[in-house]
């Protein structure tokens, strides 16, 4: 990882000399609270401002100008609120230091991270939770690997957990507050309170697309993109190649050809997209050219070769891709690459918004997109009333309990592993866990004793199941994000993600829920935001690609590398899984298309991981 930043809060005026200091950092400012960014940034992405003996940094991409910045940041400290200077354009970490108090932001949707830990007499934060690890020399939190294996990956907001012990981490949507050294969370975003029409929500999710792509392009200049063939990558890479157009400039895209992209169309909506526009300058890589899934599988014999990231990558299969697309962008001077990931989650609402329209006594259109979202699942439309009914009398607390005792059970009667499509993924509050057969019974009392836990501190995001689930799915694709744009790193591109900028975020909610999404139309939103600013015809795909093709062919391919990297196993020295079990169901994975290998890749995701963390070569400290 080469750009992070750290600092220092303490109520003793300590000399800098007997503070740690971070490899290849620029202290930005001094004193008993100093602060460092560390690596290579480029010099679009800090901004610093002094009122007084107050100092700001704006660490990330922030596309307000200077001028209006300045003038925002006056009116803040006048107001002593520094939270509305993260209603900015842009994705960025806020840090603001005053006489007495530090403040660190993290962004709403997860993709820019705080952590913090006590050291000495110091509270350190940071926007690397393992160089806080390897700061404090901390174990990794076994609880924490528990239940991030079954996809419980928020706990509750209260518990500010990471997955290293005593590094805690800062809430999306929320900030840091160290006063008298001592630290504090406090949420600062909060969902708009109210809904537009659809045209009006439209118009605010145009207005803030444009601002974020072509903001982006102005502030880097020399701007990259992905374009898939998908939907949401298609639109980001038109704007920004109508944009470039302006400039007589270019915009060099990737487009991966493989089967799976051409069974799927993708690789025909994608070159319909690059007819379009005549300055786009498209890389479309064939298949015999590409790595193959799980490739990169090979590397983990060298440890150190293998970049570190701050959590888990559950997509570790498709990290042979990304290094290749990133270092292609580099051959092009990429100063940021824009990837369209993000789109789905913030452009889509769960289906359990059926349920709000039920409270809200809508019931011509509850069963009218009741049918619609019955025949999209496969599941009766009356299995679907029934469970919509049943969850609309569940409190958080209680789906939590019903959570785990489904658990228990499944651990009792069948030691099979499930795959997470049944009706309780449709309608739930959260994330549904799931057992698997190689997980052992102190994997279980694990998560059952952190589920029992939550029962009694837990409260949801959002006050109805689809806004809490639209909020875990949208942190979780902040995390997942978070950790593709660590490995873009090593190749020295910037990778960013336009949809997950908080104006973004607030313009999609700012549209009734049945709006955003509904059965009978894709992506209704974003195709109502840009039809006056892209073709029609990118509007007529009504489809979404499916590359189970390309990562079974993949997986079978080197199977041999994975059957001999997993002969032993650091969460089986835990407790944690059953290495026998878990290197039989690799086997069989290998044999047939299998349905469940997302388990599979989650358990060796969190597994290599671990081996990368406890190998411990990377340093952060002088």
């Amino acid at each position: 990882m080469k750009r992070w930043f750290c600092g220092f809060s303490s109520v003793i005026d300590s000399s800098l000399a007997n503070l740690p200091k971070p490899l290849n950092g620029e202290m930005l400012w001094q004193g008993a609270n100093p602060f460092w960014v560390c690596g290579n940034w480029g010099k679009q992405q800090i901004i610093t401002i002094a009122e007084g003996p107050v100092r700001l940094a704006i660490v990330g991409t922030c596309l307000e100008r200077y001028e209006s910045l300045v003038e925002l940041f006056q009116n803040a400290v006048k107001k002593h609120d520094y939270s509305r200077l993260m209603r900015l354009p842009g994705n960025y970490n806020l840090i603001v230091q005053d006489e007495a108090d530090t403040y660190v932001f993290a962004d709403v949707a997860g993709f820019r991270p705080v952590f913090y830990t006590v050291y000495d007499s110091c509270i350190v934060y940071s926007s690397l939770g393992v160089a806080l690890q390897q700061l404090i020399n901390s174990e990794v939190d076994v609880s924490w690997l528990a239940t991030d294996l079954v996809f419980l990956t928020r706990p509750p907001l209260e518990q500010n957990r990471s997955p290293f012990c005593n590094v805690h981490s800062v809430s999306p949507g929320h900030y840091l507050k160290i006063s008298s050294g001592k630290p504090t969370c406090k949420r600062y975003w909060y969902e708009p309170q109210e809904y537009s029409s659809f045209s009006e929500a439209a118009e605010k999710l145009r207005e803030q697309l444009l601002t974020a792509i072509e903001g982006r392009v102005r502030l880097y200049g020399n701007v990259t993109s992905d374009l898939s063939g998908g939907f949401d990558s298609t639109s980001l890479a038109l704007i920004a190649a109508k944009s470039l157009a302006t400039q007589d400039q270019k915009l060099h895209t990737i487009t991966f050809k493989t089967i799976g992209a051409i069974q799927s169309e993708d690789v025909k909506w994608a070159e319909h997209a690059i007819s379009l526009y005549p300055n786009i300058a498209a890389v479309m890589p064939e298949e015999h050219e590409l790595p193959m899934e799980y490739s990169n599988f090979a590397a983990y014999s060298n440890l150190e070769s293998i970049n570190l990231t701050d959590t888990p990558n559950v997509a570790i299969h498709a990290i042979g891709k990304l290094i290749y697309a990133m270092e292609i962008m580099k051959s092009k001077g990429s100063q940021l690459h824009m990837s369209g990931e993000g789109g789905d989650a913030v452009l889509s609402t769960p289906d359990s918004y059926l349920i709000d329209l039920l409270k809200q006594g809508r019931i011509g259109i509850f069963f009218q997109y009741l049918y619609g979202v019955s025949q999209l699942s496969c599941f009766s439309p009356l299995a679907l009333m029934s469970s919509s009914v049943k969850l609309s009398f569940t409190s958080y607390r209680q789906w939590l309990l019903q959570q785990a005792k489904k658990l228990r059970t499944d651990w009792v009667l069948n030691q099979e592993p499930m795959s997470a499509d049944s009706i309780n993924d449709i309608m739930t509050w959260d994330f549904v866990p799931y057992l698997t057969i190689w997980y052992t019974e102190t994997f279980v009392n694990l998560v059952l004793a952190e589920i029992q836990t939550w029962t009694t501190v837990a409260r949801p995001f959002g006050s109805s199941p689809w806004r809490n689930e639209y909020m875990a799915e949208l942190h979780l694709t902040g995390l997942a994000t978070r950790i593709l744009q660590q490995l873009a790193e090593a190749s020295d591109v910037n990778l960013e993600f336009p949809y997950l900028d908080s104006l973004v975020i607030d313009a999609c909610l700012s549209a009734k829920p049945e709006e955003r999404k509904n059965p009978f139309a894709y992506k209704p939103l974003l195709s109502k935001a840009l039809d006056r600013d892209l073709p029609k015809s990118i509007f007529t795909r009504n489809t979404k690609n499916d590359y189970t093709v390309d990562e079974s062919t993949g997986f079978q391919q080197n199977l041999d590398v994975i059957k001999e990297l997993f002969q032993t196993s650091l969460l089986a020295d835990m407790g944690l899984i059953d290495i026998r079990k878990f290197r039989a169901a690799i086997e069989q994975c290998g044999m047939v298309l299998n349905r469940n290998k997302s388990f599979l890749n989650t358990t060796m995701g969190v597994e290599l991981w671990l081996r990368r963390v406890k190998n411990g070569s990377h340093r952060f400290w002088m």
